[in-house]
C-alpha cells in the first residue's frame, strides 16, 4: 500500500465482540496478509444499521493513511442478490457488500469491481451466511498484499447510495431529523456541516450558501421537547441537563450532559429536529 510499511485493514462490523465472528475474520486475513496491522473501529453498529456504519466510516476514514484498507461488514442482505463489491476512491480501498454502505466515502474518480474472481475468495463454495469471512476478508487481505483492485474481479458501473436525508429552508427555520445516535445517547442530526465562525456565530453550509447562525437566539424542537441556545461543551449546563451543540464532526448535536438525550427525549433515527434560528 501507497506510503505504507505495514498494510492496514480497518474492520468496521454490526458482529459484537461475543461470538467468533471478528477473531474468524482476522484469522482469514492474516494468513493471507501475515504483515497486516489490523485496526478495529467498531464492532458495535447496530445489527443491520446500515445508515450508522456509512456515518461511522465517514468520520474515520480521513484519519487513516492514503492506501488503507477498510473493511466493512453490516450486510443484512447476505445470501440474498446484492453484491460483494471492492472500491478505490482517494482516500483508500473499501471492501463491503454493494448496499448503501459505501454512500458516504464515494467520490467522483471512484473505481469499483464487483468480487467475482474466485481465486480470491476463501473457497469457491461460500458460506452463504458468512461472505465476511469468506468473501470480504479474503478480498480485503488481497488487497493489503498487493493485488490490485482490477484483479479481484468484474469491473462495476455504478454503486449503491442510499437516498440522502435532505434538509428543508424555510424562512427562519431548519428542519432536519436524527442520523445517528451514538453509544451514550448522543442524538446527531443531518443539519451539517456546521463551523464556528467566531465564538458569537455559527454557519451553516446548504447549496453553496453560508447561513449565519446565532447560537444564543437559536433553538430546536424535535417531538414535544423545545431546547434553547447552541452550546460549544456540555460542561456549560449542569449534570443531567439538555443541551444542544455542534459535534466533533459539525453535527447538530441533542445532548445530555452525563445523560442519555435519546432515551431521555425519546428520539430515534429519523425523527424531525427543526432548528430554528431565533426564539
Amino acid at each position: 500500500m501507497v506510503g505504507m510499511t505495514r498494510p492496514i485493514i480497518t474492520l468496521l462490523t454490526d458482529f459484537g465482540e461475543s461470538d467468533g465472528y471478528v477473531g474468524a475474520m482476522k484469522g482469514v486475513m492474516l494468513s493471507i496478509a501475515p504483515d497486516a496491522y489490523l485496526v478495529d473501529v467498531s464492532h458495535q453498529v447496530q445489527p443491520q444499521n446500515i445508515r450508522q456504519a456509512a456515518r461511522i466510516l465517514e468520520n474515520v476514514v480521513p484519519y487513516y493513511p492514503e492506501g488503507t484498507v477498510h473493511l466493512v461488514v453490516v450486510d443484512p442482505g447476505v445470501g440474498s442478490e446484492r453484491s460483494p463489491i471492492a472500491v478505490r476512491t482517494a482516500a483508500g480501498y473499501f471492501v463491503a457488500p454493494d448496499n448503501g454502505v459505501l454512500s458516504l466515502i464515494l467520490d467522483t474518480d471512484a473505481q469499483a469491481v464487483l468480487l467475482d474472481n474466485t481465486a480470491f475468495w476463501r473457497d469457491d463454495r461460500p458460506s452463504d451466511t458468512f461472505h465476511g469471512r469468506d468473501i470480504f476478508s479474503p478480498a480485503a487481505a488481497h488487497l493489503a498484499a498487493g493485488v490490485p483492485l482490477t484483479g479481484l474481479g468484474s469491473p462495476l458501473a455504478q454503486i449503491k447510495r442510499l437516498p440522502e436525508a435532505p434538509l428543508a429552508v424555510e424562512g427562519n427555520s431548519i428542519r432536519g431529523e436524527v442520523i445517528y445516535i451514538d453509544r451514550f445517547g448522543n442524538v446527531m442530526t443531518n443539519i451539517t456541516p456546521l463551523v464556528w465562525a467566531d465564538r458569537d456565530t455559527l454557519v451553516l453550509r446548504w447549496q453553496g450558501e453560508d447561513i449565519r447562525i446565532d447560537p444564543q437566539r437559536a433553538s430546536v424542537t424535535c417531538g414535544w421537547h423545545n431546547l434553547s441556545q447552541i452550546r460549544r461543551r456540555y460542561s456549560e449546563v449542569k449534570i443531567g441537563e439538555r443541551l444542544v451543540l455542534v459535534s466533533s464532526n459539525g453535527e447538530l448535536e441533542i445532548a445530555v450532559n452525563q445523560g442519555n438525550a435519546a432515551a431521555q427525549l425519546d428520539l430515534s433515527i429519523g425523527d424531525h429536529v427543526t432548528l430554528h434560528l431565533s426564539k
